[in-house]
């Protein structure tokens, strides 16, 4: 492309035939491999569908050139965010929509269009909009390193890329995975990442492997990473002991399949001669017996393990014919021997590497809330879903804009109750500004315009913390006579527009500032009175007026009629009066001029009013469901510039409650266990059929730990789902490295001669990051041979500090009993510190040798998904 193409160089058509050419190219085109969409910021092409829809060459809404700024990293290197998601931080536009888009509009200065290629995955295409990263260098100086991207349509030898040969040890032989770019005189090289089949040279530490994502499968690679550096389960794997445990009968396993599947992935990642393994044959077997992983939508990681877990007991199960048990409640007796007949029980139909692995023992208690009869029974447990403590309350930013017209707005940090409503904010700030609630409009700014006014009885849950809020002060109702009308005040400045359909020139008009919320009587809903208000309120932003001249007759007051129709017609006024004086003929020269009507002098108008719809543009009447009439002050840019302080208009000022830092909330996670183990009522939907009773009963219910499991998987329940809200808890878990000590938590204080120790060290740790429609899995994993942790994304695999292990992603913890931990059989490898999220990756893979030199090839490497 070259650089002229990003300037507008089509005349563009009539809006409603810019609508229809793009919406027609939507609806029609379909993915097929090889071909290219562009990825395009989603507010400006919901800016540019809102202009094309009003039908107003002169509308506010004009988007503008097109503009990608808020989908990058930063302007220099123009890098796309991670994790961008589709509708709603981008849109996807077929190439020739994109194209006439950009000949319409033009695109800013110095951004690259972003073209990406549809890609054939398996079962689905896609488009690719985070290509391959590939990391060159010059081959005279390594350390100087430059990235390119390659979408994976791209044929290796494109744009000169060819296979080459490397220099080592002064003789030169021929490297599959190096490829070369001959670019002027300088020479490029770089390390590809080989596919399995060719990686069959390369030798690296056993388990530090990455696993290609198939998309959306990063769910599956985070469990599967997890697991994978279990020592037990892994050595079990390895040394092909589930070879004789394969059970193909079992009526509730998977006929072996999925247990010799996670075979064939364990020994690919653990065999040390591969950078990344395709776990395709792996995920397809899983689909085949979970419908719900079908296809390649996102999943959670945790419930996968669950799968997982579930189905390789029941593939490697040791009982080929379960006996049936009837199982008994306690009646009295002692817990000891009614948990040892549970895990008795429990072992006669359930006898496999992953109940010796996993499984532990609970009691749980049941009591009736009418005959108070106790239930007791002891089950058995894979792994722990503990809840997190969640907070009532909720802290909101919000900006107070005070009746004073010289006060600075004032950013306020207040408490409220998170399932509370709009009058509850109200009432909280109240007490920090000493106005009355009641005097008191929540409104959401954006774009110099008002999204949403609320009503005080509104949910705040509507509120989303990235939303801009502002509070208005309303004059206090009962010190005003008469009745009052809400009008909301947009700012716009009139600028000159080339109309294309007409190829005539008019003005058309652009928002700018923040809008206003007025208390207006109405009988001050003339032009004149409205036009002395709004100066009012505008003069601490604004200059002396400018000298008096001539004017119109003042428009009588309105005051009988309604209030947008009084706004609408006092600003009609001005218009009126310059047409009937366009069209009085001119007296002739024999003629006397009549004598004019005697005109009372006024000031000079500093700008104009005009009646507008929600969005500020000049249509009449207010869209549906808008709660107050809507009305604009016009600019001549002259004298805006003259008489509008913009830099004084946005200035705000802190209350001290934004002094206070906002810290993120940080819980210790045995603060989770003991909410595990705390007394609750079961839910409606889910009640206790009492013996005595003989009906369905709200117990109450109490989970206690009895005996733990040599490897402890402890779920941390971040999604919250209640009737009214869903929500992802953010909070910071806290949770040791080493030495988690369960003594404190188990039902048994005085554990019998040769029990386990209840110590445990951390092994791995699956990552989510994101919200509750999207997002994004890794992990953490301490190798069983070295003893280093590595933190494993999809197929890159970095080293990892300690310190860094502890955030509000973690999801899934596993523990590993201290008894049972081998000491590492390798030394730890000599690493560079971790990097900061702001460098260059460390790749474990590439990376072996730290101490190579800058021309040792081994320290190059590419990145893929």
């Amino acid at each position: 492309m070259t650089a002229n193409s990003h300037c507008s160089s089509v005349e563009p058509p009539g809006l409603d035939t810019q609508r229809r050419e793009v919406e027609c190219l939507l609806r029609r085109c379909e993915l097929r491999a090889g071909d290219s969409w562009y990825v395009l910021e989603r507010r400006w092409f919901e800016q540019w569908k809102e202009f094309v829809e009003s039908g107003d060459q002169n509308s506010s809404s004009f988007p503008g050139q097109i503009d990608n700024t808020e989908l990058f990293e930063d302007l220099d290197s123009y890098h796309l965010k991670e994790r961008l998601v589709e509708n709603e931080d981008f849109v996807l536009v077929p190439a020739e929509a994109w194209h006439k888009l950009l000949s319409w509009y033009g695109m800013v200065d110095g951004q690259p269009p972003l073209e990406r290629k549809v890609v054939d995955l398996p079962s689905t295409l896609k488009v690719e909009v985070y290509p391959v990263q590939v990391f060159l260098c010059l081959h005279s100086n390594m350390d100087n390193v430059v990235t390119a991207q390659f979408s994976r349509t791209d044929s290796i030898r494109k744009s000169g890329w060819v296979w080459f040969c490397s220099h080592r040890d002064q003789t030169w032989s021929l490297v599959a995975d190096l490829i070369c770019c001959v670019c002027g005189s300088d020479l490029y090289v770089v390390f590809r990442r080989t596919s399995v089949e060719d990686q069959d040279s390369y030798q690296g530490q056993p388990g530090v492997c990455g696993l290609t994502n198939l998309g959306n499968t990063c769910f599956m690679n985070s469990a599967l990473q997890c697991l994978s550096n279990v020592p037990p389960l892994t050595e079990y794997f390895l040394r092909n002991l589930y070879l004789d445990e394969l059970n193909f009968t079992n009526p509730l396993g998977m006929k072996g399949e999925i247990a010799e599947a996670y075979a064939d992935v364990i020994k690919q990642m653990w065999s040390g001669r591969h950078y990344s393994v395709v776990p395709r044959v792996f995920k397809t077997k899983v689909g085949h017996f979970a419908s719900q992983f079908l296809g390649y939508q996102q999943h959670d990681s945790q419930e996968l393990l669950s799968f997982l877990l579930d189905g390789l007991h029941e593939d490697l199960n040791r009982v080929k014919n379960k006996e049936y048990i009837e199982l008994r409640d306690a009646d009295g007796r002692p817990d000891q021997e009614v948990a040892e007949e549970a895990w008795r029980n429990h072992r006669r139909r359930n006898d496999s590497v992953i109940v010796d692995t996993f499984h532990g023992l609970f009691k749980s208690t049941l009591v009736c809330p009418e005959c108070h009869k106790v239930s007791v029974t002891f089950d058995p447990f894979c792994y722990l879903s503990v809840p997190l403590p969640v907070s009532k309350e909720r802290v909101m930013e919000v900006f107070f804009v005070s009746l004073d017209p010289y006060a600075k707005p004032v950013q306020h940090r207040v408490v409220v109750p998170k399932a509370g409503k709009v009058s509850d904010l109200c009432s909280c700030l109240s007490e920090m500004t000493n106005v009355h609630p009641t005097q008191m409009v929540v409104a959401d700014v954006f774009n110099h315009r008002f999204y949403k006014i609320y009503s005080a009885d509104e949910s705040l849950s509507c509120i989303l913390d990235r939303d801009d809020i502002f509070v208005y002060e309303l004059r206090d109702p009962e010190d005003e006579q008469e009745d009052q009308v809400l009008l909301a005040l947009y700012l716009r400045e009139r600028s000159h527009y080339r109309d294309y359909g007409t190829g005539s020139s008019s003005y058309g008009t652009s928002l700018f500032g923040h809008p206003l919320l007025l208390s207006v009587p109405r009988s001050s809903c003339s032009r004149e009175a409205l036009y002395d208000l709004f100066l009012q309120r505008l003069v601490g932003t604004t200059a002396p007026e400018p000298a008096s001249e001539p004017a119109p007759e003042p428009a009588p007051e309105l005051a009988s009629e309604p209030a947008l129709e009084s706004v609408q017609n006092a600003t009609q006024d001005k218009e009126e009066d310059k047409q009937e004086e366009a069209s009085s003929p001119s007296p002739t020269a024999n003629e006397q001029p009549m004598k004019k009507r005697a005109c009372p002098k006024r000031r000079r108008s500093l700008f104009s009013i005009q009646a507008v719809n929600s969005n500020g543009t000049t249509e009449r009447g207010t869209g549906e469901g808008d709660s107050a009439p809507y009305v604009a002050i016009d600019w001549d840019p002259d004298m805006k510039k003259r008489f509008y302080n913009e830099n004084e208009a946005e200035k705000y000022v802190k209350h001290v409650s934004m002094e206070v830092p906002q810290q993120q909330t940080t819980v210790q996670l045995q603060e989770c266990i003991e909410l595990f183990t705390t007394v609750e009522t079961l839910e409606e939907e889910n009640p206790w059929y009492c013996p005595v009773c003989k009906t369905h009963q709200l117990a109450t219910k109490k989970l206690d730990l009895w005996s733990l499991p040599e490897v402890l998987i402890i779920h941390l329940k971040r999604f919250s789902y209640t009737k009214f809200t869903r929500e992802k808890l953010d909070s910071i878990v806290d949770f040791p490295l080493r030495d988690l000590d369960f003594s404190d938590c188990l039902l048994r204080k005085h554990p019998a001669n040769g029990e386990p120790p209840s110590r445990y060290d951390l092994i791995a740790v699956s990552n989510h990051y994101g919200g509750l429609r999207d997002g994004h899995y890794t992990s953490y994993a301490r190798n069983k041979d070295n003893g280093q942790w590595y933190y494993l994304d999809d197929s890159k695999v970095t080293y990892a500090k300690e310190e860094q292990i502890v955030t509000n992603a973690a999801y899934v913890l596993f523990y590993h009993r201290q008894d049972k931990i081998r000491k590492p059989t390798l030394p730890a490898p000599s690493t560079n510190p971790a990097p900061s999220s702001d460098s260059q990756p460390h790749n474990a893979n590439s990376c072996k040798n730290d101490e190579a030199g800058p021309g040792s090839a081994s320290c190059v490497t590419m990145e893929t998904e």
